[in-house]
């Protein structure tokens, strides 16, 4: 369907059989660049309860507006307990191991992304991609999405 020009191929579709049970070792959350789009910057904003200027000051590499990482490289929201703001993080924290690709139609095909060595996640293939996307909150997330943002 897709190719990336690379070793990760975009053949799955919102049908294709395809689960991830996040075991939250915090793996993934370590050494990603995340830029979140206005939207996610306006919603993580407030979910913090803070003018969005305050999140980009406190939370975004001002030159870049990633996420700003710590100095082991993890998520400056990634906390003892795992993600603290789970229930509103970014659609690629949502989507992951999933990566998507869109063409100019709109078309989206999806791909698994290589996991970390030490991840404790369990990839199988007892749901759809399109069950986990609903799980996920990604669904609503990608319908508001044009593919650029």
């Amino acid at each position: 369907m897709f190719d990336d020009g690379g070793s990760l191929s975009f053949r799955l579709n919102r049908a294709s059989p395809y689960s991830f049970k996040c075991r939250r070792c915090g793996v993934c959350c370590n050494n990603k660049s995340i830029a979140p789009s206005p939207a996610e910057r306006s919603r993580l904003a407030v979910f913090l309860g803070i003018p969005e200027e305050r999140f980009a000051a406190d939370y975004l590499v001002a030159a870049s507006g990633e996420l700003r990482m710590t100095e082991n490289g993890d998520c400056i929201f990634l906390g003892l307990e795992g993600c603290r703001i789970h229930p509103a993080r970014p659609l690629v924290c949502r989507l992951f191991p999933l990566g998507l690709l869109r063409d100019e139609s709109g078309r989206e095909a999806f791909g698994i992304m290589p996991l970390h060595p030490d991840c404790l996640g369990l990839l199988g293939t007892d749901g759809t991609v399109g069950e986990d996307l609903k799980t996920q909150g990604a669904d609503v997330l990608l319908e508001n999405v044009s593919g650029t943002e």
